[in-house]
């Protein structure tokens, strides 16, 4: 369903969290998932849908469909740490924006990120917009560009399936339950929860 059908209304941390724990079930490094969790957050900041991005993304990787070197997290924290990747490819480019915005802050500039489909702008305010998604895109380029004055937001919505589908994720991050860990307690024990 995504997109917000069935939407339900988390904190900021709590899709964050949810999502870096996802991320990092999805086989990222902790590192690379710590950086999705906030690119969603900031996302969802600016009203848009960073959780089913991120799982779209997610999902094309677990079944091996994401080509080599487009990968948002990393082309995004490749550019925050001063690096000029090659934006040839990009898979769910909605998520370079948060990382785009952090460079519009500290140049103080508004900048556009655009392909050949996919386009969105960032302001130095924080401010993410998009005006045209895509899945997935090639021939990315950064310029300079002027935008309006964002109004962020302090709850996120995902719809209930997405969040779902990213906790299937989330559950290969869990440690398997072992005789040995509940005799040390963990757990309900044997007596239930009384």
């Amino acid at each position: 369903m995504g997109l917000w059908g069935r939407a339900m209304s988390y904190s900021m941390s709590e899709i964050e969290s949810h999502c870096r724990k996802a991320a990092r079930g999805a086989g990222l490094s902790w590192g690379e998932a710590e950086e999705a969790g906030q690119a969603v957050r900031r996302l969802c900041a600016a009203g848009l849908a960073g959780a089913d991005a991120l799982l779209a993304y997610l999902t094309a990787r677990d079944a091996g469909t994401v080509k080599t070197g487009a990968c948002p997290i990393k082309l995004g924290s490749q550019m925050i740490d001063g690096a000029n990747p090659a934006l040839a490819a990009c898979h769910s480019p909605l998520l370079l924006l948060p990382f785009l915005s952090l460079l519009a802050e500290d140049q103080g500039n508004a900048l556009a990120l655009q392909g050949r489909v996919f386009h969105g702008m960032v302001t130095p305010e924080g401010g993410i917009y998009l005006i045209q998604p895509a899945s997935e895109d090639t021939d990315l380029s950064i310029r300079p560009t002027t935008a309006p004055t964002a109004e962020l937001v302090w709850r996120a919505k995902c719809a209930q399936d997405t969040y779902d589908a990213l906790n299937l994720f989330c559950q290969r991050t869990y440690a398997p339950e072992t005789d040995a860990s509940r005799a040390k307690g963990a757990g309900a024990g044997e007596d239930g929860n009384s």
